[in-house]
């Protein structure tokens, strides 16, 4: 009898043991999705898959209607950011644009105000689920949310043209897993919806109905079903020249709890005042678009913040997921060289990677071309690369170790521009050149991709400025590659990997995927 229960007993433990396992990883990504911004939360865009060497377009579906109005306003630049399509299995989920988009007279002239950028609460953020079925994308569900971005100028339009967005819509970015999607909502809130069918099954406020908290970045969730984002609070009516409302990392637990972090807890120990301790420096907040990346441990989540007033006034942050307490913070001031001025620019989107090791790797503005900064895990600056602009790398772990792959565009001197890929400790492997040339780019096109992927046999996906997707081998060899369209000025879009080997791409405003 005795032999009974401890054997009952001990099944029961094993079961509870297993369940909870179950659990805890039920939101890890399965072999082959792509889940949020650079496919996990360590944001390395790694897929587990060998992608294919696309010979066809099979899909191509415009999410933005309203890009031909927005390149008007900006002498054919397209200055959006756009979430990357999420796959989980055969379900595909894209940032879908509805609405009114209200164009100015004459466009780029910013009247009658509000127009153009200072309008796009005219537009609409919707998430569309599509599944895959007999060969062709079928649109399944569509959910609209009342989020918005955040203003593109102070009200009236006053110093637009030295202050403020000058036009970079800021990203509207959701996270999936666990057979729910989460999409950013108004008022700082996420909503929690049934991947199969789009039912809402949670609605998360942390901030009750304040609607003037922004949704300030894309949505990570980590292996255990914890969601972070950051939020915004600003002045309704002098957003950019008026110290913040408001600035918080926000933690929602799979089981629904919300935790927050002021970004004044976080980086307690911040300089109040720059350019030679004459000007304020402005309150600490998230740099608008920046993702949290989580440790692979789980325990550690990254962020990074700036002055309200001075963006070189910036830090890159650690916080314990458990509570949000701060670990440690880094000042990126003068770290790449004496007196260098590490700009975290609202107009970007990159976010902080997380390598095999617990490296983070962060990519800023400089006074020249931006550096790529890599950092040990407790904070410690180690070392730099010169890359260009807005990249969150991609990271290729092999032979026990592993490359950093990310675009190097040569800005200061208008080309040449590469794909590159770097040792663990930041020394060149290969850089593959564009080179297509003609009279308007003697020096070739720009890579307008900030998020490439790279496969499990270490092959990269990258677009570039002249309309193709490239497919280059982990020796940097051309493999393959695919025109979408024509789209100079093109927004800079990120690259995904699907289950099956078929990559997703964007270009002005459509969603290409791509297979043979």
């Amino acid at each position: 009898m005795r032999k009974s229960i401890i054997f009952a007993f001990c099944l029961l433990l094993t079961l509870l043991a297993w369940q909870a396992l179950r659990v805890t990883n039920v939101h890890a990504a399965p072999d082959g999705s792509w889940l949020q911004w650079g496919r996990d939360a360590q944001h390395n865009g790694s897929s587990s898959v060998v992608g294919l060497i696309p010979t066809k377009q099979l899909v191509d579906i415009t999410y933005d209607p309203f890009v031909p109005q927005a390149q008007a306003e900006s002498n054919g630049d397209l200055l959006s950011h756009y979430q990357v399509p999420l796959i989980d299995g055969d379900m595909v989920f894209i940032e879908f644009k509805t609405g009114t988009y209200t164009s100015c007279n004459p466009p780029g002239s910013m009247q009658p105000y509000p127009c153009g950028p200072d309008a796009w609460n005219g537009e609409s953020w919707n998430e569309r689920a599509y599944q895959w079925q007999n060969g062709s994308l079928v649109e399944k569900w569509n959910y609209w949310s009342d989020w918005k971005p955040e203003p593109n100028s102070n009200a009236g339009g006053r110093n637009e043209k030295t202050i403020g967005l000058h036009g970079w819509e800021p990203v509207f970015h959701a996270a999936a897993g666990g057979g729910y999607i989460y999409v950013p909502g108004g008022s700082g809130s996420v909503y929690k919806l049934r991947e199969s069918d789009g039912t809402v099954v949670a609605d998360y406020s942390p901030f009750g109905g304040y609607t003037n908290v922004f949704v300030s970045s894309p949505l990570t969730l980590d292996a255990a079903g914890n969601l972070y984002y950051n939020a915004l609070a600003l002045d309704n009516e002098f957003p950019w020249t008026a110290e913040p409302r408001g600035s918080w990392l926000v933690k929602i637990s799979a089981d629904g709890s919300v935790t927050k972090a002021t970004y004044a807890s976080l980086v307690p120990d911040a300089i109040q005042n720059c350019i030679g301790g004459q000007v304020p420096c402005g309150q600490q907040r998230p740099g608008l678009n920046i993702a949290p990346a989580i440790s692979p441990d789980g325990k550690t989540v990254y962020t990074v913040s700036r002055a309200q007033f001075i963006f070189w006034a910036a830090y890159l942050i650690a916080a314990n997921t458990q509570d949000l307490s701060p670990k440690w913070d880094t000042y990126l001031f003068g770290k790449i060289r004496p007196g260098s001025a590490m700009y975290v620019s609202d107009q970007a989107s990159s976010s902080p990677a997380v390598a095999p090791d617990g490296s983070i790797l962060f990519g800023a503005l400089d006074t020249g071309n931006g550096a790529m900064m890599k950092f040990g895990p407790d904070g410690v600056y180690q070392t730099f690369f010169n890359f260009g602009w807005d990249s969150t790398p991609a990271i290729y772990a092999h032979d026990g170790t592993y490359s950093i792959i990310l675009k190097d565009n040569l800005y200061v001197n208008q080309g040449p521009y590469f794909i590159a890929q770097l040792t663990a400790d930041m020394q060149p492997e290969w850089a593959f050149r564009n080179n297509t040339i003609d009279t308007n780019h003697p020096h070739g096109y720009e890579w307008c991709v900030n998020a490439p992927a790279v496969d499990a046999n270490g092959t990269v996906y990258a677009n570039s400025e002249d309309g193709n997707v490239y497919v280059i081998d982990k020796t940097g060899a051309l493999k393959g590659k695919i025109f979408l369209k024509s789209a100079i000025g093109a927004a800079y879009t990120p690259v995904a990997i699907g289950p099956d080997g078929k990559i997703y791409a964007e270009n002005d405003g459509d969603l290409f995927v791509l297979g043979n």
